[in-house]
């Protein structure tokens, strides 16, 4: 599996960051525990001494920590040696503060939130982490003394503020309402944007979710209707979904913007994974098997809302046994909306569906799929949802089903539109499309299991369409995190990829309290350099620096023979920058190399300059959603940036200082721009871009 496990025994050693004059109190009651921790200092340590404890409500404010201090931490004296049961539940507020090694068993918390971070009067929990947790058999279903109604819905984690982390915990057998962890935002005036959160959910193990219901059984939900505008970067990876038998079909439910959903495994689980509300995710390297014939609801990936992108992923054996073509429990959905791409801000409407305008499904492996299609185009269960997706991409994507049609686009359907190319498919009842312009019928026989998933025939190896308009998308990547060849392979799979295997699908002994210690890698979102004057102007931006020991930058004149120009340790920062004092006189590579605290590396793009490279604007995203980067490959110290509306009023003028620059587009009404670029206050480029705050 992954090669940077490390064992769980030295957690304390290597995480807690516990300082050479640190404070340890040990303590056996709920009091104390809530003073101690209160007082705790950066670098001290409350150890809750081994034993069962029933005491209600522990809730928890500290003060003393920062977004970089020594960790605070709370501790059970021993892994799972301190179990909380009855009514106990923990409400915490603080900073830096990491939470260790406790069981919740056979308890319920009546309708409070078995942990959630924020304390009892409602200050939320910044840059803390929840680390070891168990919560086994802790669903409520007593009688409420206020109002005398059935507990039938409590969640077990709900995270509040920003950039906290949960990870390695264990969450079995919920069988009541509310889901098992949710993200919370700050504002819930719609269509207002909240706080973006930037958390990390990661490595945990669910397992007997049987909620018989309906709305209410998510094992994760991200956020909620209301403030499903928040473009929140939450990551959500190396989760283990398996046994799930609740009625709800959403195992993992998106309400919010610009997530990350990737490497996570669902396993013989009713459900799927589903963008539900908000924007712009990306869904990728994950692996959605049931080879359960018990488990018959199962389904891959359901789009809703636009600009989703879905790559990288492994959906084996989901569907239905009939060939309906009225069900959403397929592969891969693209839903039709209540509303057109004018969008509404009606907040009586802020859980209708929105069309998946813009989405992309690319270099997919649907393989031994049931039922109607693999990829359904223009899905709806509603008459009023009539509003059809614009502007879909599939691509690359290979659709083997053991029943039903590759793909359905309903004949009501006649303003969908979509681009295909490179997709393979092999289908009892064909592909279900006219006319088949970007599908290829073949015969598709797949090998043995390697790596946890099927070996894909060989007539996919380097028949990927247009390799280089997804290189990007895919980082060079495929399901496993591995190196793809020059010309990429159909589906998620590359045959002769390279490098270390990163992904697969996981199991029991991986994930969930008490497993070894997963370092997740760093994600580089952009690394830009330009000369300026007679040095070269690096700038890069980051996320999940969690476990990173330095960026390397390295230089070469060839392409391939790259040495170390300098290296800048990791501080927790997300954006970085670095000043070369170098001129360009032929052509020089550049790349970024990041080093893990075990050792471990990655590579980031090569960067060519030229000495007689003219001058280029690039921008990033665009439509700009909240902010816009702008890069400029050649800088002098009289460029500047002109930003205009198109009736030609000048917005903003600013002089240009570093290769890479975000300009905030919050205060601009959505429409279209100009960024102009002048030397000496000459024109020398300009570029449109768009604001859409939708």
């Amino acid at each position: 599996m992954r090669s940077t496990f490390k064992i769980f025994s030295l957690i304390t050693a290597l995480l807690l960051s516990i300082k050479a004059n640190a404070t340890n109190y040990v303590v056996n009651t709920n009091a104390n525990l809530q003073s101690r921790i209160s007082a705790a200092n950066p670098g001290d340590t409350v150890t809750v001494a081994n034993g069962t404890y029933s005491w209600g409500q522990i809730s928890i404010t500290n003060t003393k920590g920062t977004s970089t201090s020594a960790w605070i931490v709370l501790r059970a004296e021993t892994f799972n040696g301190v179990v909380f049961t009855g009514n106990t539940y923990l409400q915490f507020s603080a900073k830096r503060l990491l939470i260790t090694g406790f069981k919740f068993a056979n308890g319920n918390s009546g309708y409070n939130d078995v942990i959630q971070f924020r304390n009892s009067s409602s200050v939320s929990a910044d840059y803390c982490r929840l680390n070891n947790i168990t919560i086994e058999n802790y669903s409520s279903d007593t009688t409420g003394a206020a109002s005398g109604a059935t507990v039938s819905d409590n969640k077990w984690v709900s995270i509040y503020g920003i950039r906290n982390r949960v990870d390695h915990c264990t969450f079995i057998d919920k069988w009541n309402g509310g889901a098992t962890v949710v993200v919370w935002y700050d504002n819930s005036n719609y269509p207002q944007r909240s706080t973006p959160t930037y958390h990390l959910i990661d490595s945990n193990y669910f397992n007997k979710r049987s909620f018989i219901s309906g709305n209410g059984g998510e094992s994760i939900r991200v956020g909620v209707g209301l403030t499903s505008s928040t473009y929140a970067y939450n990551v959500i990876e190396y989760n283990l979904f398996e046994n799930l038998t609740q009625t709800e079909p959403e195992v993992i439910s998106n309400k919010s913007g610009f997530n990350t959903y990737r490497y996570n495994t669902i396993k013989n689980s009713s459900g799927g994974l589903t963008l539900r509300r908000g924007r712009y995710c990306s869904v990728y390297g994950n692996f959605i098997i049931d080879n359960n014939p018990a488990i018959t609801d199962a389904y891959g990936i359901r789009i809703i809302d636009k600009g989703h992108r879905v790559f990288n992923n492994y959906i084996e054996g989901v569907g239905v046994s009939s060939s309906s073509f009225s069900t959403m429990r397929c592969p891969i959905v693209f839903y039709n909306g209540f509303y057109s791409v004018n969008d509404t801000t009606d907040v009586n409407h802020v859980n209708s569906y929105m069309p998946a305008d813009s989405s992309t499904i690319a270099f997919n492996t649907i393989v031994n799929c049931l039922g109607g299609p693999g990829v359904y185009l223009g899905f709806t269960d509603n008459a009023a949802n009539t509003f059809q997706p614009l502007g879909v991409t599939i691509a690359n994507n290979l659709i083997k089903m053991s029943s039903g049609q590759a793909a359905y686009l309903p004949t009501t359907n006649n303003l969908l539109t979509y681009f295909a190319s490179g997709n393979m498919y092999n289908a009892p009842n064909g592909l279900g499309l006219t006319p088949a312009t970007g599908f290829t019928n073949t015969t598709l026989t797949f090998g043995s299991r390697v790596n946890g998933i099927l070996t894909p025939p060989s007539v996919v190896q380097d028949a990927a369409i247009n390799s280089s308009l997804y290189s990007s998308l895919l980082n060079g990547l495929d399901a496993n995190g591995q190196t793809r060849s020059s010309i990429y392979d159909v589906g998620c799979d590359e045959l002769n990829a390279s490098g270390t295997i990163i992904a697969s699908p996981l199991d029991s002994t991986q994930v969930g309290a008490g497993k070894p210690l997963t370092i997740l890698p760093v994600q580089l979102i952009r690394f830009v350099a330009a000369p300026i004057e007679n040095k070269i102007q690096f700038n890069w931006q980051v996320a999940n620096e969690i476990n990173l020991l330095q960026y390397e930058i390295q230089e070469s004149n060839n392409g391939i023979d790259f040495k170390k120009i300098v290296g800048i340790n990791a501080n927790h920062q997300t954006k970085y920058n670095y000043l070369h004092n170098h001129s360009i006189s032929q052509n020089q590579y550049y790349r970024l190399k990041m080093i893990e605290k075990d050792g471990s590396f990655k590579f980031s793009n090569i960067i060519l300059l030229k000495s007689n490279d003219k001058i280029n604007i690039g921008l990033y995203p665009n439509p700009a959603k909240g902010f816009i980067i702008i890069s400029v490959n050649k800088i002098t110290a009289n460029s500047q940036l002109v930003i205009s509306d198109m009736t030609g009023k000048i917005i903003q003028k600013m002089q240009v200082k570093d290769a890479m620059t975000n300009f905030s587009t919050n205060h601009l009404p959505n429409g279209m721009y100009t960024i102009q670029l002048f030397e000496n206050d000459t024109f020398i480029q300009s570029k449109p871009f768009i604001v859409s705050k939708n």
